[in-house]
This record gives structure tokens, sequence and C-alpha cells, in this order.
């Protein structure tokens, strides 16, 4: 299985191929995320994208990238996209986060891309696990982001599609 990690920073996903703009990183492959990807199509089976859309500038970025990574991506293939939610201390805790992710924006993003679920879900801080929020704002979404968020702040948001 060929793994693809995109924006792997210093914490590249075992066994995966490392891509990154930072010669810093665990990069295996050093090239510009916002411009074509230096890869064949569907190359790879698994790929991986935690934690850098919300660095890319323009939201014209984060278009282009997710098309890039579902161009290298095989039919079939999966790929786990996860963000900080906008409600999260972490979307704003780092001074180069330039977009806050709702649950609604992610899924509107990849609805444009032939896919199936596998796992979209938001992902909570232990104590709001085990008082039951988490299966709530999963099962209510829409409510959840409209009245609760700023109550209950989500801390991610992880979305596992298999590229049809």
């Amino acid at each position: 299985m060929k793994i693809l990690d995109v924006g792997c920073s210093k914490n590249k996903v075992q066994g995966a191929v490392g891509l990154d703009i930072d010669p810093n990183s665990d990069a295996d492959i050093l090239c510009d995320l916002t411009k074509r990807l230096p890869i064949e199509d569907k190359e790879y089976d698994l790929i991986y994208c935690k934690h850098l859309l919300e660095h890319l500038e323009r939201p014209d970025d984060v278009i282009h990238l997710v098309g890039e990574i579902f161009r290298v991506c095989k039919p079939g293939g999966r790929v786990v996209l996860e963000v900080p939610h906008f409600s999260s201390y972490i979307a704003y805790a780092d001074v180069t986060h330039r977009r806050y992710f709702s649950w609604f924006m992610l899924n509107g993003l990849l609805n444009k891309l032939p896919h199936e679920t596998v796992k979209k879900e938001l992902k909570f801080y232990k104590v709001y696990r085990a008082i039951g929020v988490k299966f709530l704002a999963n099962r209510f979404v829409e409510a959840y982001e409209r009245f609760w968020t700023y109550l209950f702040p989500a801390e991610t948001l992880w979305f596992e599609i298999i590229k049809k």
C-alpha cells in the first residue's frame, strides 16, 4: 500500500512518503503545496492531510490542494483530512493559521468531488466525550454548529473518505 502524507511537517505518518514545503520537515519531497504536486495521477492508496489546510493563505489554495489530493489518489483509495474546528482554541493558537473550518464548510468542499464517506466526525476533548456532547453534536451537526458550538467547543474535524 502506497501512503502519502501531505504537509507532513515533523510528524510524518509511519511508512508514508512525506510532502511539505518546509526544508526542516521530515518530507521526502519538497514542493509548493499550492502548485501542481510532483506526483503522477492515481499513485497513492491512502493519503493523509492533517492540520495543513488551515495554513493555506487563500480559499483557492485549499480548493486546489484538495483537488490535487484527489488527482493523486487511486480510485478506491482513502483520503483522511483533519483540521481544527473553528470553535477550538487550537484554531487560533497558531499565528500561521489562515483558515477556520466548520463541518459544513469542509463537507461542502468534499461534496464537489466523487467520494463515499467512511467517517465524517466532530472530535471533542475527553470531558465532552464523557458527558455525551460528542454523540449529540455528531448526530445533530447543524444544531450543534448553530447553537452549542461555543458552549461545548469541538477540537477537530476528521473526514475519512473513499475516492470513487
